[in-house]
């Protein structure tokens, strides 16, 4: 009986065992599934991933390209309403240039109708211009007639300077381009001193009666002169208010020495005193040469009045 019992018990634990061991294989077969679907499960899912990435994507692009057409749409549009007020605007000018046109036309037949008025005009101003011409040349001959005569009066001094040279001593100093005798001042002065030496009046007597007598004498020239200048000239020692002072004395000094000696009331008429202080001085290679600048210079102008009677003449005459 006990036997019996052993042997309920153990078939007890095999198939305890047995159905233990089916339960845990069914379990592994479960826990096996689920591995399997989660792996295809996860397969799957990254394969949906990169599907739903494209689609995105080419979702992206189209309405990025959605965009590009909605712009060039855009620009479209505004070109078309600037090409709408182009035309507005052609039509405006169109209708402009057509009054225009109309204009002209009436302009051109009015200036058709007054042609023949236009060209008696023109013929009438060509006549006129023919007589200025002819005047034109007149003038041209009468300017180079004064033209002549100008150069001639231009010449009057040279001539003047060479008729007083001719009567001058030959020891007598002239300036052939101004006419002038210039005279050294340490001859006739003492330095600071505007009263003339005693030793030089008897030759400065002399050069001035033969300049004078060689300007008064003769009509020709004395016709043509204006004025006889004494001019004093310093050298740019001192101050200039100094040496103008200085200088006038001298010129004055000089003046009265002529009228000691010379009574003529023709040169009382011309003659003048000048100081220029040191404003002229001698230059000699851009330097002033001081001896040279302290000097006395008697000179002549020449008078303009035959000269302007003579073409007064000439223009009366014409």
């Amino acid at each position: 009986m006990k036997n019996n019992n052993n042997l309920k018990d153990n078939s007890f634990w095999i198939a305890y065992a047995d159905l233990m061991a089916g339960l845990l294989f069914v379990f592994i077969l479960l826990i096996g599934a689920i591995v399997v679907k989660y792996v295809l499960t996860q397969s799957d899912l990254v394969s949906i991933k990169e599907n739903l990435y494209k689609k995105e994507k080419k979702l992206q692009e189209s309405e990025d390209e959605l965009k590009n057409k909605e712009l060039t749409l855009l620009n479209l549009s505004l070109e078309l309403n600037n090409t709408s007020k182009n035309l507005n605007i052609l039509n405006k000018e169109k209708k402009g240039l057509e009054a225009n046109i109309s204009t002209y036309k009436q302009m051109n037949a009015d200036l058709n109708s007054t042609l023949d008025i236009k060209d008696q005009q023109i013929l009438v101003l060509l006549d006129r211009l023919n007589k200025k011409d002819q005047e034109l040349n007149t003038l041209k001959n009468d300017f180079e007639e004064i033209k002549k005569r100008v150069i001639n009066l231009n010449n009057t001094k040279d001539n003047i300077i060479a008729q007083i040279k001719d009567k001058l001593d030959s020891n007598t100093s002239i300036n052939l381009n101004t006419g002038a005798i210039v005279l050294p001042a340490e001859v006739l002065f003492d330095r600071d001193s505007y009263v003339l030496k005693n030793e030089a009046k008897i030759k400065l007597k002399k050069v001035l009666k033969d300049y004078f007598n060689a300007i008064l004498q003769d009509e020709n020239v004395l016709n043509n002169i204006d004025s006889i200048v004494i001019e004093g000239h310093t050298d740019s020692d001192g101050s200039y208010i100094y040496n103008l002072d200085l200088s006038q004395k001298r010129a004055y000094e000089v003046m009265s020495f002529i009228y000691s000696f010379y009574k003529d009331p023709k040169l009382q008429k011309l003659l003048i005193a000048s100081g220029r202080s040191y404003s002229e001085p001698i230059l000699v290679n851009g330097k002033e040469d001081k001896n040279k600048s302290r000097r006395i210079e008697i000179k002549f102008k020449i008078s303009n009045n035959a000269a302007i009677k003579e073409v007064e003449n000439f223009f009366e005459f014409k």
